[in-house]
């Protein structure tokens, strides 16, 4: 699946650029959900569920597509 660099702001992945896919035509989704990531260090003998975070695409054509954090994905969705 062909995809293009965008621009995260806010949040965890705040300031990094990566590669989002885009649909058939070439489109960029209006949000994405990218998973917490990284490593588990506690006193549990397992670790909790990942956090999911949203970020939404901004507004006009901007180079690179720029998405900006929305907050966590609620975790009954």
């Amino acid at each position: 699946m062909p995809a293009v660099e965008a621009w995260l702001l806010g949040g965890p992945a705040d300031g990094r650029i990566t590669h989002i896919e885009v649909d058939d035509d070439g489109s960029l989704p209006q949000a994405i959900v990218l998973p917490q990531s990284g490593a588990y260090l506690g006193a549990r003998e397992h670790p909790s569920q990942p956090v999911q975070h949203r970020y939404l695409r901004c507004a006009g054509e901007v180079d690179p597509p720029t998405f900006r954090y929305d907050g966590p994905v609620p975790q009954d969705q």
